[in-house]
């Protein structure tokens, strides 16, 4: 008996089984991306502004060791690198002296890749060239593109602005790559700037470097900016968000660390200089993520010469630029449904109506030589009838089966409880006889 019971006990999981083990959450099916949009920027030395102690004034947006890499889900991706970028003023100049001559006069040596199309495109040395007031020392590029994956570097030999700042070599790499079918993705971009110097203010040895790792809908970015060296006339100092702050022995014998700290502050004020870290982003989301590294911000301005001989400079320089973003989309899930599709029989063809003549006898017109026709109420046909059925799984399953099926179910779960008290009472009762 206690058999029987254990055994009936057992049969009333066999469906809570079958449906753990058949029925899967929607969020437990592995998938890959359907959207996605990678970008990536990295300059050695970025500048924005305006220009004027070298005579004129010039508005400058340019850049060394520019890499700019972009991915996309079209499928599309394109890379633009550059040892010297000569902003936005110069690039439209030669375009529209290219434009005018009906052939290509003037070049911007960069090195250019895109998907679809030419995916694959390298400058192995860039002559240096002067643009008053700018001066580049030359470099190389390198710039691929691919389906799913675009990268390129560039190194600038040096950059100088008259009457602002020299800086010396500096390289930039970006890589993006993804793999939709596995929900994969990676952006990562480094910069390397030996040496820039603004008036009494020098930097050395900057290294910025970002990255960002997707897997499905975990995203990771990473970001960091390291200043090797900096002084200020001299002083050593160490820059954050806050600005400047002297370290190390203060040149001047007998004074603090605070005094040293002040002191330097009065020289870059004096020179029309600010200067401070850029705060590092790294954010993130189960769609996106974002890596900036800042980069260190000098700012320059200075009065016009004297007399009116030139205009003054308001000019930004941003060092170790590295900027990611990254979003994506899972595949929409499709849902399937039963249908239930009623069985398809042919129209039945359709009989003409016919027509009957039938001839009675007698005059018309004269009563009672003409029978009276026979009139009856209508006959309506039943309707048919079909049994009771339900539909489960896609198939049709008669009321009686169903019944059947739920009886046993009803068995299995409300008759276990009582067969199992009814072999407890034996249990006791053969428990009480065996103690007499």
């Amino acid at each position: 008996m206690k058999r029987l019971a254990y055994a009936a006990v057992a049969a009333s999981f066999v469906p809570l089984v079958v449906g753990l083990v058949a029925v899967r959450p929607a969020t437990a099916v592995t998938s890959g991306y359907e959207q996605y949009a990678l970008t990536a920027l990295a300059s050695g030395v970025r500048t924005a502004g305006d220009v004027g102690a070298s005579g004129g004034l010039v508005t400058l947006d340019t850049g060394s060791a520019y890499v700019n890499a972009r991915l996309d889900a079209a499928p599309s991706s394109g890379v633009l690198a550059d040892p010297y970028e000569p902003g936005t003023l110069a690039r439209t100049v030669v375009g529209q002296v290219n434009a005018g001559a009906g052939e290509q006069v003037l070049d911007v040596p960069d090195a250019e890749a895109q998907y679809p199309g030419e995916g694959k495109g390298d400058f192995t040395s860039v002559p240096p060239v002067s643009n008053p007031p700018v001066t580049s020392a030359g470099g190389s590029a390198t710039a691929k593109a691919t389906e799913t994956s675009a990268e390129g570097t560039a190194t600038g030999s040096g950059l100088a602005v008259a009457g602002a700042f020299d800086s010396g070599t500096s390289s930039s790499s970006v890589k993006l790559s993804v793999d939709p079918a596995s929900g994969v993705a990676t952006a990562a971009a480094r910069t390397v700037v030996s040496r820039v110097v603004v008036g009494p203010l020098e930097l050395r040895d900057l290294v910025a470097d970002a990255s960002i790792t997707t897997s499905g809908d975990t995203h990771t970015p990473k970001a960091s900016l390291t200043v090797g060296g900096a002084s200020v006339a001299g002083q050593a100092v160490t820059i954050d968000q806050d600005g400047v702050q002297a370290v190390g022995t203060p040149l001047v014998p007998g004074s603090t660390v605070q005094d040293a700290t002040k002191q330097a502050n009065t020289v870059l004020t004096q020179a029309g200089i600010a200067v401070h870290a850029a705060e590092v982003v790294r954010t993130s989301s189960t769609r996106s993520a974002a890596a900036d590294t800042g980069g260190v911000v000098i700012s320059l301005i200075t009065a016009e010469l004297p007399n009116g001989l030139a205009p003054g400079n308001r000019l930004e320089v941003v060092v170790g630029g590295v900027s990611l973003t990254e979003t994506d989309e899972p595949p929409v899930p499709v849902l399937a449904l039963p249908v239930d599709v009623p069985p398809v029989t042919a129209p039945v063809a359709e009989v003409p109506p016919v027509t009957t003549t039938t001839v009675i006898p007698g005059t018309p017109g004269i009563p009672g030589s003409v029978d009276e026709p026979v009139t009856g109420a209508p006959v309506v046909a039943a309707p048919q009838s079909s049994p009771a059925a339900f539909l489960v799984g896609g198939r049709r399953l008669s009321a009686a089966a169903t019944l059947a099926a739920f009886a046993v179910w009803q068995f299995l779960t409300l008759g276990t409880a009582t067969l199992y008290a009814v072999v407890d009472r034996r249990r006791r009762v053969a428990a009480r006889l065996a103690a007499l």
